[in-house]
C-alpha cells in the first residue's frame, strides 16, 4: 500500500527533472535520512563569505534536511508540531543571519535544538543520484 509513503527512487528521479538550480527537501518522518549520503564541509577555498555563497549558488543543489537518520522520530512534543518542525520554523522566523545556508541552519540551530529534546539526531545530506553538484540551498531573510 503506497498511499502512505513515497518511494525514494521516485523522488530522486523527479529531482533530476526539476529545472531549479537549488532544491532543498525537508523531511520530518521516520527513516528519512536513508535517502542521502554525507557531504563534506570544506570551506577552505572561500576567500570571503560573499564569494563562497556565490560559488554555492552557481552549483546545482539537491540536499535534504531530515528530522532523523535511519531511525524512528518523535512526531509530537512541541505545541502543534513535532520537535523538529518546531525548531525548523523557529529558525526561519528568527534567523541568525540575513543570508545563510541550509548546512549552517543545521549546524547552528537544528541539531542542538532537536537532539537536546529528543532521542533523534537531525541530518543534512546530499540526496543520492539526484544531480547534486556541490552547491547548497541559500536562505535570504525577507526585508
Amino acid at each position: 500500500d503506497n498511499t502512505r509513503w513515497i518511494e525514494t527512487r521516485s523522488l530522486t528521479d523527479q529531482f533530476k527533472l526539476i529545472a531549479a538550480r537549488q532544491v532543498l527537501v525537508v523531511a520530518d518522518s521516520c527513516f528519512s535520512g536513508a535517502m542521502t549520503r554525507s557531504i563534506p564541509a570544506d570551506l577552505t577555498n572561500a576567500t570571503t563569505r560573499d564569494a563562497y555563497l556565490s560559488k554555492l549558488l552557481e552549483k546545482t543543489t539537491r540536499v535534504l534536511i531530515a528530522s532523523g537518520g535511519n531511525e524512528p522520530v518523535v512526531d509530537a512534543g512541541a505545541s502543534e508540531h513535532s520537535i523538529f518542525a518546531d525548531a525548523f520554523l523557529r529558525a526561519l522566523r528568527v534567523p541568525f543571519a540575513p543570508i545563510f545556508t541550509a548546512e549552517e541552519l543545521m549546524t547552528r540551530h537544528l541539531k542542538e535544538s532537536v537532539a537536546g529534546r529528543a532521542e533523534q539526531l537531525p541530518e543534512y545530506k546530499v540526496i543520492r543520484n539526484s544531480g547534486h553538484d556541490g552547491g547548497d540551498f541559500i536562505f535570504v531573510k525577507r526585508r
